[in-house]
């Protein structure tokens, strides 16, 4: 068997979600994301999947709103990869900032946002953690769903841990080739209008980065509303409220939690890596980042 199950499609010689949309049509659904009518007030988030896009769209959309309320609608509503019908973002109004996100590679994006410089919000989590919180969330989702539609995920972290960054074996294309492209298209100028930070950063040293987010986004903040926003959007606020503040009990643990947010640590890998896996990581991001100027916080 497979470390991804067959139901996943598969495009370019890697693996997506196994959203509908992408099952159902795949070139369709790709094709009506890269031909997007984009908006110049449009947002687009962009992310290797567990790196913070819930968070970073609970706080670009308080910022729009001018106050920290969480959003009425789930992130996954405006997700390009999971939409089943485009002419709702054609509906929004004209004079409504539309949030999109997705975890899609940079070629595979709205070709005009691209093109036209609109605005991209990018966060960076370091791919340690990013493993971790992405084993667990894997293993939470397998048992909310039947065994029919059960994702399969192997049990083992050791298993998922050798896959992970392996293109043809994990989502996405894998996490360096993510972050890699996205890294060489800042340096060539294919993307021009970008605002990119860092998880660890946003954790330890918010701040800062809300006023940086708040005047890239051209957005009015003042230092009570950001430290509002900071509030509402901490990892406490957000694991209890989150989604579920907005009826979806779908993803409420036995605990009462959101499953969507698990510890929100940095250094949570030590827990899980063996010496003989990290070592074996170190590696990997030594050979796979060795032309990048990436920096990461690790603990």
């Amino acid at each position: 068997m497979p470390f991804i199950p067959a139901r996943f499609p598969r495009y370019n010689g890697y693996v997506l979600s196994a959203f509908a949309t992408l099952r159902n049509d795949l070139s369709g659904q790709l094709e009506n994301i890269r031909t997007l009518e984009s908006r110049d007030s449009d947002i687009l988030i962009c992310t290797y999947p567990k790196s913070g896009t819930h968070w970073i769209n609970e706080i670009i959309s308080m910022m729009v709103k001018g106050r920290a309320e969480y959003a009425n609608v789930h992130k996954i509503a405006a997700m390009l990869e999971a939409i089943p019908n485009f002419e709702v973002l054609q509906n929004v109004p004209e004079s409504s900032v539309r949030i999109l996100n997705s975890h899609l590679s940079l070629k595979e994006l709205p070709s005009k946002h691209i093109k036209n410089g609109y605005k991209i919000v990018h966060v960076i989590r370091n791919p340690k953690d990013v493993a971790v919180s992405y084993y667990n969330h894997l293993f939470q989702i397998s048992r909310r769903i039947s065994d029919e539609e059960a994702l399969v995920y192997p049990g083992s972290w050791s298993m998922f841990i050798e896959h992970f960054c392996r293109s043809d074996e994990e989502l996405y294309n894998g996490w360096f080739n993510y972050e890699t492209a996205l890294e060489r298209a800042k340096e060539t100028g294919e993307v021009t209008n970008i605002f990119t930070t860092h998880y660890e950063q946003l954790k330890r040293d918010p701040f800062p980065v809300l006023k940086a987010l708040a005047e890239f986004l051209g957005v009015e903040a003042s230092d009570e509303l950001l430290n509002d926003i900071n509030h509402k959007c901490s990892f406490e606020q957000m694991s209890t409220v989150g989604d579920i503040g907005r009826g979806n009990d779908s993803l409420k643990s036995a605990t009462g939690r959101n499953i969507m947010f698990r510890k929100g640590q940095i250094g949570d890998w030590k827990n899980w890596f063996t010496v003989a896996q990290n070592e074996a990581f170190d590696s990997l991001i030594e050979t796979n980042m060795k032309d990048s100027k990436l920096k990461f916080t690790f603990e």
